[in-house]
Order: C-alpha cells, then structure tokens, then sequence
C-alpha cells in the first residue's frame, strides 16, 4: 500500500513536470515568433513610412532615392518613389513619356507614385469631363504602365488650395467627372494601379470632401502635410492646425475608415517653420499608431516653394530625429 503510493506520487510528478516542460517550451517558442513578427512588422513599416521625393540625379531620381535607402539604413528598392508628371502643359503629356523608362531603366523593382494633374492651368476642367484631353492621359496612362504596371495614379491632389490649376472650389462636379474619366482611361493600360485622392491638410480655400470621386475610382484617401503654421508653440501648432483641425489628421483617419480605404500620405515635411523636430516626432508617431490602415508616406526631400529637404544639415535637429525614427 505504502509502495503504491508512492509510486503514484512519482507518477503524478512525472506528469505535472512534464506539463510544466511542455508549458515552458510552448511558451518560450510562442514569445519568439511574436517578437519575430514584431521585428518584421517594424521593418516593412519603416520602409513603408520611408518613401521619398527626391531630387533629380544625373540621369534621374532613382540614384538620389538609393542614396536616401542608404541613409535610412533601407533595404535597397524597400521604399516607394514619388514624381510628377506633366504639369506645365498638355505638349508635357507627349514630351515626358520617357520619364517613367528612366526609373525602369535604372531600376525595375521601384514602384512609384505619380502625381498627374487632373488639368492644365487654363484649361477647364469640364473639358477634361467631356474627353477634349482624352489623348493626353492615354499617351500618360501608356507610358506610365509600361514602366510601373503597379504604380499608384495621384489624380488633382490639392484640389482645395487655390493655387492649384485644378482647383475645385464651385467646379466640384466637374473636377468629379474629370477624375472618373481619367480612372477610366489608366484603367485600360492597367488593372493593378491603384487611385489616390489626396487633399491638402487643414480648412484651406475649399471643403475638401465635396469633390470626392467616390469609392470605386478611390483606392486611398491622401493627405499632404507640412509643419506650415507658425501662431503658438510646437505643441498648440500640432493640436490646433494639424490633429483636430477642419480637414485635418483626425478628419482623414475618420473619413478613411468610412469608406473603407487606406490612408496615404503623399507629401510631407518640416522646413516652413524652421527646424522642428517635435513636427518630426508627432507625425512618426501618427504613422505607427495608425500603420494598419495607411498604405504608404513619402517626405518631400526637396526644397520648393520653401525649404523642406531633411537629408542636407539645413535643419540639424529634425534631421538627426529623423533619421533615427525612419531608419531600418
């Protein structure tokens, strides 16, 4: 009796350390794939975030955006590319087809986002609606699916700032129809692009959502950023004029979700209100905690109508913050 109890007692213990083997283990190896996934997931979202435009190289942008992935620590063609096309006239349309070859060319594997306009300064954006330029997006549409099958179509971006050639304010329904049309056309050359509706941050000159195309021409709702306003501190500017502000992160991130589309980020940048990083932090911030629902970010890596490059010492803080947040 005495001896059978104590062989079930070694018995029972041979079990539970067993069990509690098994349960270490088990653990052990689920908190390494969690933390593998962890590691993969900060890698693909720091190449999603670290998207650029670029300067022109000497033979294009492709070699200054490899430069930038070299920076950022990036695996070589991790990171998206953005350019423009055609802006000044309808004769660009025909002139710069060879613009999409050069980044093939030079590299097959980066994908790119291109910035079309949805019109040409002077031109009415009802003549777009009614196919007058049907030719000029063809010869576009050609050239751009030849080179990046996959690339992603920036149609009128900032249509609510006055400056732009398409501007939209009491012309909604037609900037609508032009940008259905043009859809329609790049659709021919390529099934897999994908459509960017991209407003300007902040109330602007016009409501931003009147001039929504709607959903089966709309593949991400956009926004462009840019630390512009200067009343108040850092912290009021980013509250006031960028997070809750009429047409601005908060409005995207909701308006996103109820259509059902991922968030880009186009443009951004820091520069018109000097160096700060705080801009730099906040928005690095915003991107990962919403990184399930954006599909890209590009820093606009140039400076243009203000100073915005990051990369060449100008703003010494923002950069060396940058430069940590977006590295691999």
């Amino acid at each position: 009796m005495r001896r059978t109890d104590r062989t079930r007692r070694k018995q029972i213990g041979l079990k539970r350390l067993v069990l509690f083997l098994t349960a270490f283990v088990f653990s052990v190896l689920l908190l390494a794939r969690v933390d593998t996934n962890a590691a993969s997931r900060a890698v693909s979202d720091s190449a999603k975030f670290a998207g650029a435009f670029v300067n022109w190289g000497p033979v294009g942008r492709e070699q200054t955006l490899l430069q930038w992935e070299k920076w950022l620590k990036q695996k070589p063609s991790s990171v998206l590319g953005v350019d423009f096309y055609g802006e000044a006239s309808w004769q660009d349309f025909h002139k710069l087809t060879w613009v999409p070859g050069i980044w093939k060319n030079l590299n097959p594997s980066r994908n790119v986002a291109w910035s079309v306009p949805l019109t040409i300064t002077g031109t009415p954006l009802a003549d777009v609606a009614s196919g007058l330029h049907d030719g000029e997006f063809e010869a576009a549409a050609r050239a751009i699916s030849a080179a990046q099958p996959k690339a992603i179509i920036r149609l009128g971006w900032e249509m609510n700032l006055s400056q732009m050639g398409w501007f939209a304010k009491d012309h909604e329904a037609e900037y609508i129809a032009a940008f259905r049309r043009v859809v329609g056309i790049f659709r021919r050359h390529s099934s897999d692009f994908r459509f960017d509706w991209c407003p300007g941050w902040g109330a602007q000159d016009t409501p931003a959502d009147l001039t929504y195309p709607g959903d089966d021409v709309v593949d991400y709702i956009g926004l462009d950023v840019y630390d512009f306003k200067q009343e108040g501190s850092v912290e009021d500017r980013w509250n006031t004029f960028y997070l809750k502000a009429p047409f601005g992160l908060e409005w995207h991130r909701d308006f996103a979700v109820k259509h059902g589309k991922l968030m880009s980020y186009p443009e951004w940048g820091v520069g018109y209100a000097g160096d700060n990083p705080f801009f730099i932090q906040q928005m690095r911030d915003w991107f990962v905690k919403n990184d399930g629902t954006i599909a890209y970010v590009a820093y606009f890596d140039v400076d243009g109508l203000w100073p915005t490059q990051i990369d060449n010492d100008q703003f010494p803080q923002s950069q060396q913050l940058f430069r940590k947040l977006f590295s691999r």
